[in-house]
């Protein structure tokens, strides 16, 4: 049955509610007694109170279903809005730090093609420094060949001149090609 297609329920309501079950009953002496047919009886649990009330769909019990319902629609709704936009930022914080992710990227590749090329360029000048420094190592190699062969050509001058005191150094050079 549809909620819709209820046009009524009854129901019945005591005249006079007791607060106690309908198997105590007061004696006289004003105190609870417990009714003994109850138990011999199966039906006699069945109480019927002697009051109909009528129950109409447009009713507060069933209207505070109906709104207990909607708050309930309303608050999945809300829940899954929340999901929704949660979803959404989370989408786009993910993109962002993609982004951030691969501008970082970019930067350290930008860094890695700067410093080879500052490295090629450092071991550039390290080759033309290094061959600079070769070349003067066989010059003053060379230079103190020729010194020492010109100590050995002046002490024999001196050895060969004992009365020359002074020997023209000129003369020594140009007899050697060193002019």
């Amino acid at each position: 049955m549809q909620p819709s297609e209820v046009s009524g329920i009854q129901y019945l309501v005591p005249s006079n509610p007791s607060p106690y079950s309908p198997h105590f009953s007061m004696n006289q002496s004003n105190k609870p007694a417990l009714d003994s047919n109850q138990f011999l009886n199966p039906l006699y649990n069945f109480y019927i109170p002697p009051q109909i009330h009528d129950i109409s769909p447009h009713s507060s019990c069933i209207s505070s279903n109906s709104t207990s319902d909607e708050a309930d629609e309303q608050q999945l709704s809300l829940i899954i809005e929340r999901k929704q936009r949660r979803m959404i930022s989370n989408r786009e914080s993910a993109r962002r730090s993609r982004m951030r992710k691969q501008r970082h990227l970019d930067e350290l590749w930008a860094q890695v093609v700067w410093l080879r090329n500052e490295n090629h360029q450092l071991i550039d000048k390290l080759n033309h420094v290094s061959e600079s420094h070769d070349r003067v190592l066989q010059e003053n190699t060379q230079l103190k060949e020729e010194a020492s062969e010109l100590r050995q050509m002046l002490f024999g001058m001196r050895l060969g001149h004992p009365n020359s005191t002074s020997v023209n150094l000129d003369d020594v050079a140009l007899e050697h090609g060193l002019s």
